[in-house]
């Protein structure tokens, strides 16, 4: 797959979940693909299309939440 391509797929996915964890970045884009620089950018964009990163999500916390 091309890197533009990746880069979409993120995008449209984070842009319909609202939210992405950088274990799921990491994994789309390895350090050796995705230089620290061009990691920042794209946490940029993202920022600027209102998707959150967070280091992980707290499934559990949200069940319980939504379960009372």
């Amino acid at each position: 797959m091309k890197r533009k391509d990746v880069e979409s797929a993120v995008l449209e996915y984070g842009i319909k979940r609202g939210v992405l964890t950088f274990d799921e970045l990491y994994e789309a884009f390895p350090a050796d693909y995705f230089p620290p620089q061009e990691m920042e950018r794209f946490l940029m964009i993202l920022d600027d299309l209102g998707v959150k990163v967070l280091e992980r999500i707290e499934r559990r916390r949200n069940r319980q939440r939504q379960a009372a």
